[in-house]
């Protein structure tokens, strides 16, 4: 299971971000941040029974980067968390601004297609996607995140029609923490 939240100060578009990641990661779910700390929030998805968890921070209302963090539980009463990656992100566009886009929710098996990775960058994202999503993957996805490469890293996701489903994203860096 995976968590996803916001920073402590979120727009309307922030949170339709969220909302759109969500529908295509699967076992996935949605937290309100709140005054929590990272901490708070560890210890929240540990009780959730999730390994990751993702806030998404802005930059003038957008979204701009996706933090990855890791929780593990040491003890029987604690719990301990590091932040993994960071995805910087150029821009976003929303499945309601895609007319194209649907939703998808529900998404028990999903593929990652890394096949026009060019830079260690995407190659790195891929590998860090298969790792968070590793208990979902499958040879017979329902839904396919694609990377692409031209001046920035693309991120969609399409459904078993090859239709866009949720966000795209245009990558601009993946920083590692902590290799």
């Amino acid at each position: 299971m995976i968590v996803v939240t916001t920073s402590r100060r979120t727009t309307q578009r922030i949170r339709s971000f969220v909302k759109d990641l969500v529908s295509i990661l699967p076992s996935s779910v949605k937290i309100n941040r709140g005054h929590k700390s990272l901490l708070e929030l560890a210890i929240e998805a540990c009780k959730l029974g999730a390994k990751y968890f993702l806030v998404v921070t802005e930059w003038r209302g957008n979204p701009r980067a996706i933090n990855i963090y890791e929780v593990e539980k040491t003890q029987p009463h604690h719990v301990e968390y590091k932040e993994i990656a960071t995805i910087l992100i150029r821009g976003v566009k929303l499945s309601r601004e895609n007319p194209e886009s649907s939703r998808a929710y529900g998404i028990s098996r999903i593929g990652v297609d890394y096949s026009k990775c060019i830079s260690d960058d995407c190659f790195y994202l891929a590998d860090l996607l298969v790792k968070i999503l590793q208990d979902k993957i499958s040879e017979k996805p329902e839904l396919k995140i694609v990377l692409e490469e031209d001046k920035f890293i693309v991120i969609k996701a399409l459904n078993i029609h090859e239709k866009p489903v949720g966000p795209v994203l245009r990558v601009e860096k993946v920083v590692r923490h902590g290799d």
